[in-house]
C-alpha cells in the first residue's frame, strides 16, 4: 500500500508541472512562427528596426540578404494582435517567401513562373523536334538564356536572346516527352507531350538522382572560369539540383561531348577526356589530355596531362602533369610535378616536386614546401609550415666544420632539417649541403631531447661522395625564443671512386678519410650550438578567386658556363599572365638573348682554338606562375628557341684554318625555372635559368621587370 500511494503522489506531481507549464509558459511555445500574434504601432520607421521588433515580440530572428530587402526604407505600421503573416503581407505584399527553421525566419525572393509560347512537336522520323517561346508569365517577357532539358535522354539547351528554343530528342513510343523549364529565381515548370499537352507547375523530383550539391565552388575557381563556358555556367545556376547516372561520356572539350551540355549533370563510370571535360563526377576511371573537372566527388583514378580539379571529395589516385585539386577531402594520392592541394583535409599522400598544402594533414606529404593548418602525419620536404608546429634556425660546431647552419620546420613529431656546412680553414675548404629529418622527446617544457639523421653532400661533387650524420641533442630554453643545444654525433664520411681530394676537418692536420678506394670514416664527436626557435603564426586563407590579365616587361642579365664560358648575356623578355585563383597563374612569354662570340682555348682537338660569332635566341614558352606568399613566387616554363646562324672557325696552332663553316639557324626544345619577389608597386626582381636545347646552351640571369593589371 505504501508503494501505491508513493505512486500516486508522483502521478500527481508529474500531472501538476504539465498543467501548470500549459498555463503558464510562453504561449508562442510550440507555435508556428507565422501563426504568432503582433502589435505593432511604428511611425517613419527602417524597415530592419520594423523586422528587429516583430522579432523581440515574437522571439525569434529574421534572417535575410542584405540586399534583397531594403533594410533602409521608411515604413509606417498599425496593427493590433495580427499573425505574423499578415503583418508580412501588409509589410511586403507577395515580394517574398519565408520560410521557419527553428527559431530563425528566412526571408527569399519569391519564385516568378514561366509562360510558354507557341509550343510545337514535330515528328522527323527517328527524332522528335520540340521548339517554343519562354516567357516571364507576369509580364510576358521574353526569357534570354532558360534552361529546357529532358531528364530521362540527357538534353538540354538554352533559350536565345528573343527566348526561342529548339531541342532534339530521340523517338521513344514508350514514355511520354517531358520537358521541363528552369531559369535562376524561377519556379521549374514541366510539360508533358503525350496526346494532349498540359503545364505542371511542380518539378518531377522523383527523378533528381542521387546527388545534390548544396555549394558548387567549382565555376568560381580559375581553373574553372577559363574553362567552363558562360553556357554550361548558366546551365548549372538555372539547374542546380538534378544529377544523372551513365556509364561512360566522351569530350573534347567542355560542352562538346556525348552528354553535350548536360555533361556537368551526369555522373560517369568512364570518362574520355581528349582535350579537357566538365562532369558531375566520375566513380571509376577518368583521363584527361590536358585536364579534367568535376563538380562534384571523383572516385578510384583520374589522369591528366596538366590539372586534376574536384569539386568534393577525391578517392584514389589522382594524378596530373602540373595541379591536383580537390576542394574537400582526399582519401588517397596526389601526385604531380608541381602542386597539391585537399582544401579541407589529406587522409592518405600527396607528393610533389614543389608543393603541397591542406587543412588538416592525416597521412603524408612529400615536397619542397609543405603547408597544413593542422598535422598528424608527416611532412617531408625543405619548408614544412605546420601551424601546429614550429621551426628553429641554429648555429652549431663540432669538430669536423667551424659553422654548420640548420633550418628545422615541422612538428616535435616529425620535422626535417635543411644544412649548410663549412670548413674554410681546413688544407681543402670544406663546403656542403644537405637535408635531415628529425624527432623531439619533451621531458619538459624547457627541455627536450633531438633524435636526427641527415645527410650533406659537397657542392662540387656527387652522391659518389657523402657526409652521413646521426645525433643526439639535448635543447635547454633559456628565453622564449632562444635555447641551447649540445650533444654526441656520429659521422661517416664516404666515397667510391678511386682519387679523392684530401679534406682536412680538423686543424691538427688529421686527414677525415683514407685514399684509397672505397674508403671511408667514421667518427664520434660532439657538437653545441645556439637556435632561435618560433612558431609560424596562423595562416590566413583568403579567398582568391582572381582573374586578372596582367602583363610583366622585364631585362635580363645572365652568364652561361657552357657556349659561352661566362661571358655577359643581355636579355628581354615580354610575359602575359592570366590569374587562375589561389596564387596560380598561367603564362606566355616570349623574349631575346644575345650570346656572344666565344673562343674555346681548350678543345678537344690538340693544338687547336675554336672560335665561334655572336648569335641571337628568342624564346618562345608557356608555363605557370605561383605566388607561395602574397609577394614570393616561383615559376616554370616549356617551349621552342629560335636560333640566329652563327659562323665558326677551327685553326691550329700555327694559325692555319683548317675548317670554316656556319651553323644555320635552328630551333628545339627548351625550358626555364624562376623564382623571386613582387613589390606592391609592381616591380618584379628575381632569378632564373634557362635551358635551350639538349643542354648546349643554357644561362643564369638576373632578372629586374615590371607588372602591371590590365
Amino acid at each position: 500500500m505504501k508503494f501505491s500511494n508513493a505512486r500516486s503522489e508522483v502521478f500527481a506531481i508529474i500531472l501538476f508541472t504539465f498543467v501548470f507549464i500549459c498555463l503558464f509558459s510562453h504561449p508562442s511555445i510550440g507555435q508556428s512562427l507565422l501563426k504568432r500574434t503582433l502589435t505593432l504601432n511604428l511611425e517613419h520607421t527602417r524597415v530592419a528596426d520594423v523586422l528587429d521588433e516583430m522579432g523581440k515580440q515574437g522571439h525569434f530572428y529574421f534572417s535575410y540578404d542584405g540586399d534583397l530587402v531594403e533594410r533602409d526604407s521608411l515604413v509606417s505600421i498599425s496593427v493590433k494582435d495580427e499573425t505574423l503573416s499578415s503583418v508580412l503581407l501588409r509589410l511586403f505584399q507577395n515580394r517574398y517567401l519565408y520560410t521557419e527553421r527553428r527559431n530563425y525566419l528566412i526571408i527569399t525572393p519569391q519564385l516568378r513562373r514561366f509562360a510558354l509560347i507557341n509550343t510545337d512537336i514535330t515528328d522527323e522520323g527517328s527524332n522528335y523536334s520540340i521548339s517554343g517561346i519562354v516567357a516571364d508569365e507576369r509580364t510576358g517577357e521574353r526569357l534570354v538564356n532558360a534552361s529546357i532539358y529532358e531528364k530521362q535522354q540527357l538534353a538540354a539547351t538554352l533559350s536565345d536572346e528573343h527566348g526561342y528554343f529548339r531541342l532534339k530528342l530521340k523517338a521513344d513510343y514508350r514514355t511520354p516527352i517531358r520537358l521541363t523549364v528552369s531559369k535562376f529565381r524561377y519556379q521549374d515548370t514541366s510539360i508533358n507531350f503525350l496526346q494532349a499537352v498540359f503545364v505542371n507547375s511542380h518539378a518531377d523530383n522523383s527523378s533528381y538522382k542521387n546527388i545534390v550539391h548544396k555549394h558548387n565552388r567549382i565555376e568560381h575557381t580559375g581553373w574553372g572560369d577559363l574553362f567552363i563556358s558562360t553556357r554550361q555556367k548558366i546551365q548549372s545556376l538555372n539547374i542546380p539540383d538534378f544529377f544523372a547516372k551513365r556509364p561512360f561520356q566522351v569530350s573534347l572539350t567542355p560542352g562538346l561531348s556525348t552528354h553535350g551540355m548536360f555533361s556537368p549533370q551526369v555522373v560517369n563510370n568512364f570518362s574520355l577526356n581528349l582535350i579537357g571535360g566538365y562532369t558531375a563526377g566520375v566513380k571509376g576511371l577518368e583521363v584527361g589530355g590536358l585536364f579534367n573537372i568535376n563538380k562534384g566527388d571523383s572516385k578510384f583514378l583520374q589522369w591528366a596531362g596538366v590539372f586534376n580539379l574536384v569539386g568534393g571529395n577525391m578517392t584514389g589516385l589522382q594524378f596530373a602533369g602540373v595541379n591536383n585539386v580537390a576542394l574537400d577531402t582526399l582519401k588517397g594520392a596526389q601526385i604531380s610535378l608541381f602542386i597539391n592541394k585537399a582544401e579541407e583535409e589529406v587522409a592518405g599522400l600527396q607528393f610533389s616536386i614543389l608543393h603541397n598544402t591542406t587543412r588538416h594533414l592525416k597521412g603524408m606529404q612529400i615536397g619542397l614546401i609543405n603547408v597544413a593548418d593542422t598535422s598528424e602525419g608527416i611532412s617531408f620536404g625543405l619548408i614544412n609550415i605546420m601551424h601546429n608546429g614550429f621551426y628553429q634556425l641554429a648555429y652549431s660546431v663540432n669538430k669536423f666544420a667551424g659553422t654548420n647552419i640548420s633550418f628545422k620546420s615541422g612538428t616535435h613529431q616529425f620535422y626535417t632539417t635543411l644544412l649548410f656546412s663549412a670548413n674554410p680553414t681546413a688544407n681543402v675548404p670544406l663546403l656542403a649541403a644537405g637535408i635531415g629529418i628529425g624527432h623531439d622527446f619533451m621531458l619538459n617544457s624547457r627541455f627536450y631531447i633531438s633524435a636526427e639523421a641527415n645527410i650533406r653532400l659537397p657542392v662540387d661533387q656527387t652522391l659518389e661522395e657523402r657526409w652521413i650524420q646521426g645525433k643526439l641533442m639535448l635543447n635547454a630554453r633559456i628565453t622564449k625564443h632562444i635555447s641551447l643545444l649540445a650533444g654526441p654525433t656520429f659521422n661517416k664520411y664516404s666515397y667510391i671512386w678511386s682519387n679523392p681530394k684530401e679534406y682536412t676537418f680538423d686543424h691538427n692536420g688529421n686527414n677525415f678519410y683514407e685514399l684509397h678506394q672505397n674508403s671511408f670514416k667514421r667518427n664520434i664527436g660532439l657538437e653545441a650550438g645556439i637556435a632561435f626557435n618560433s612558431v609560424f603564426k596562423p595562416l590566413d586563407r583568403p579567398v582568391d578567386h582572381s582573374k586578372a590579365w596582367s602583363t610583366s616587361i622585364a631585362m635580363t642579365a645572365g652568364v652561361s658556363d657552357l657556349s659561352t664560358y661566362g661571358q655577359f648575356i643581355p636579355g628581354a623578355e615580354v610575359t602575359l599572365y592570366r590569374d587562375l585563383g589561389n596564387g596560380l597563374s598561367g603564362l606566355i612569354a616570349t623574349g631575346y638573348n644575345r650570346f656572344p662570340s666565344n673562343s674555346d682555348k681548350n678543345s678537344v682537338f690538340k693544338e687547336e682554338n675554336y672560335n665561334a660569332s655572336a648569335y641571337d635566341i628568342i624564346p618562345v614558352k608557356t608555363g605557370v606562375r605561383y605566388r607561395l606568399t602574397p609577394r614570393f613566387f616561383i615559376e616554370g616554363a616549356v617551349g621552342e628557341q629560335f636560333s640566329s646562324s652563327r659562323s665558326y672557325l677551327l685553326t691550329n696552332s700555327l694559325n692555319h684554318d683548317i675548317y670554316d663553316g656556319n651553323y644555320s639557324a635552328k630551333s628545339s626544345f627548351m625550358y626555364s625555372v624562376c623564382a623571386g619577389f613582387i613589390l606592391d608597386n609592381g616591380i618584379e626582381l628575381g632569378v632564373k635559368k634557362e635551358v635551350y636545347g639538349l643542354g648546349n646552351e643554357q644561362q643564369y640571369a638576373f632578372r629586374l621587370g615590371y607588372n602591371f593589371k590590365w
